[in-house]
């Protein structure tokens, strides 16, 4: 495959576009398989391969704009971006119109038709000129940055620093295939449960959910849209919580890339029927779940989160022996 962005090189971010996509899936299953010990799993491909993702986040250095050099603090300033949606793109393209001296960064958000930004730094009074839809330093600064995402017909709320996945099609696959694997449960406890991308389409497919996210926007999210739904949400440290106050048979967890050293040994004191562990990072997931002991690993699936890019999303469920 011939890469044809002419900022590859010097960005970094598509470390992988020399590859097809059918030998970057094939390269990705393998690393996971050796991570997790299991054969090569499926390796889910993104439906878009191009324009999918739904946000980007650029440095600005004396009011220009770009993407920071991998492992660097260096700009490096870009065009087009062929990974971003399309109305992320001409989100950037206003954005070069406007006077961001003081600024130190930017992420472009989009809920898949309208897009938004999320500044750092910088005046509260800065003019942003063409800029409608803008947060500064996680605040509301002028019209509306908070988005409302839709997945698979449930609709979530996403404050300017809420975390939400980058690409929406995908997630969607992902979204359906954990309520599918906690189907049949009585409680589930969600760890990590951010927006509630996981917690809302599960409690809506019928079973209770307890919900457990740092206090911040993303729990105040989680709970405007939880209404009338068997969902608790509990603003808590996932490292200090303490799930023995809680009845559940199935556990769901979304780490960061760090994974949740030390999290899974207090979960095996609950002896939950089903884990169900999903990961940005499959060597902290394996290192994890080194520390549960009694359960067997019952499937495995890749998402293509990250088209182009040696990152991918993994979802394992696994069973109590």
């Amino acid at each position: 495959m011939n890469p044809t962005c002419p900022w590859l090189d010097a960005c970094g971010g598509c470390d992988l576009a020399h590859l097809t996509p059918e030998d970057r899936r094939a390269s990705l299953s393998l690393k996971a398989a050796k991570a997790l010990r299991v054969d090569p799993p499926e390796m889910v491909p993104s439906p878009l391969q191009s324009g999918h993702r739904a946000r980007i986040d650029l440095g600005i250095v004396d009011g220009r704009v770009g993407y920071r050099r991998g492992r660097s603090h260096d700009l490096v300033e870009i065009g087009t971006c062929a990974i971003a949606r399309p109305e992320v793109q001409d989100a950037l393209e206003r954005l070069r119109g406007a006077d961001l001296t003081g600024f130190s960064r930017v992420e472009i958000r989009s809920d898949g038709a309208r897009a938004v930004y999320s500044l750092t730094g910088g005046r509260r009074d800065a003019p942003l000129d063409g800029l409608k839809d803008v947060a500064i330093d996680g605040k509301i600064n002028r019209g509306n940055p908070t988005l409302t995402l839709d997945v698979n017909g449930i609709q979530l709320r996403a404050s300017a620093r809420s975390f939400f996945q980058v690409n929406l099609e995908i997630n969607a696959l992902l979204a359906a295939h954990v309520t599918a694997a906690a189907a049949g449960h009585e409680r589930v406890l969600d760890l990590y449960a951010g927006i509630g991308n996981l917690s809302l389409p599960v409690a809506d497919a019928g079973t209770p959910v307890v919900a457990v996210e740092l206090e911040g926007q993303a729990i105040r999210d989680l709970r405007a849209m939880a209404g009338t739904r068997p969902v608790e949400a509990i603003g808590a440290d996932v490292g200090r919580f303490d799930t023995t106050r809680v009845a559940f048979d199935c556990l769901i967890l979304d780490p960061p890339r760090a994974g949740a050293p030390g999290v899974l040994k207090r979960i095996a004191l609950n002896r939950p029927r089903t884990v169900i562990y999903v990961s940005c990072n499959v060597q902290s997931a394996a290192r994890d779940l080194r520390q549960l002991k009694g359960y067997r690993i019952d499937g495995v699936r890749c998402y293509e989160m990250f088209p182009d890019t040696h990152h991918f999303e993994t979802v394992i469920v696994l069973k109590r022996s």
